[in-house]
């Protein structure tokens, strides 16, 4: 049997406190994960403290490194829209390896509102998985 992190590589992504009072009321992953030994990468976002009405979007990102040099978005992404006075959810999108543009390697993900005012918490964790070869070969998130 074998064990989760013998097949799958967690990373984790970024948090915030208010997520609506960071620049641009987006915050993007401080660390890309490298998705040359895997075919899949999974990005979860947690949210709470949401206002009513407010839309937060987890969107995506490919880069060239692990610190996510040449970042772009992608198409894949997971939107939220809350409907009470204080809701919290879970968004997830993931990639898969051959998706990535051409001479991109990484993955990382943002989190973006639509509220400029609002106390959102949230975290990331990113996840590698589905690894190409055994547990033995696999090395460390470089």
């Amino acid at each position: 049997m074998h064990m989760f992190k013998e097949n799958f590589l967690p990373g984790y992504g970024n948090m915030s406190s208010a997520l609506g009072a960071e620049a641009s009321d987006k915050i993007e992953t401080a660390v890309f994960m490298n998705m040359k030994y895997y075919d899949l990468g999974v990005a979860l976002a947690e949210v709470t403290n949401v206002a009513s009405g407010s839309v937060i979007t987890l969107t995506i990102l490919e880069g060239t490194t692990s610190a996510g040099a040449s970042s772009a978005t992608t198409s894949q992404t997971d939107t939220f829209t809350s409907t009470a006075t204080t809701d919290t959810d879970v968004l997830q999108a993931q990639i898969r390896a051959e998706q990535l543009s051409a001479n991109y390697t990484h993955f990382g993900a943002r989190l973006a509102t639509n509220n400029a005012s609002g106390t959102e918490i949230a975290s990331v964790t990113l996840i590698a998985g589905r690894a190409r070869y055994g547990s033995n070969s696999l090395p460390a998130n470089t």
